[in-house]
């Protein structure tokens, strides 16, 4: 039972911080490109703030954990085939996820996060955006493609897996 629970959530929470990141890609970052530079900036520095909540916490380091985890309890009950699903699904997300998010979006947003738009001249605030903007958009392509092939990846490994088990 705790095999199934595991992975029920290790799939869950992939797809949930994948949802979140597309999110942002296909419906926040487009409207905000129509916003002033200053107020480009406070948003997204709100929106860091913000995320940096329990539910988005449970969802994004659950993903990182119970992946390994679903691969512990089912190395030896799983057939080859799904559990090597699992296992890309798992350095999918660890990788291209988690560790684009701790590396590269992480620190973009708390330099973002020191920047006093308040007090600056609308040309360092055009400069300030466009460099953060860019980059961020760019790790966050990245993140939002690997999460969405952890998602597959998981998913994949869960129907060849329950397909073994009915022949």
């Amino acid at each position: 039972m705790l095999k199934k629970i595991i992975l029920g959530a290790a799939v869950t929470t992939t797809a949930l911080t994948a949802g979140v990141f597309l999110t942002f890609a296909v419906a926040i970052n487009p409207a905000f490109r129509k916003l002033s530079d200053k107020e480009y900036i406070l948003k997204m520095q709100k929106i860091n703030r913000k995320i940096q909540n329990p539910f988005f916490f449970s969802a994004f380091f659950g993903a990182a954990v119970t992946l390994p985890l679903a691969i512990i309890f089912h190395r030896k009950s799983m057939p080859k085939n799904p559990l090597r699903w699992l296992t890309a699904a798992a350095a999918l997300y660890t990788v291209g996820t988690f560790g684009t998010t701790i590396a590269a979006n992480v620190p973009l947003n708390e330099k973002l996060d020191k920047f006093h738009v308040q007090t600056t001249l609308p040309a360092q605030a055009a400069r300030v955006r466009q460099n953060y903007a860019r980059s961020w958009n760019g790790w966050n392509t990245v993140r939002t493609i690997a999460s969405l092939a952890a998602i597959v990846s998981a998913s994949i490994a869960v129907a060849k897996s329950k397909s073994r088990n009915q022949k």
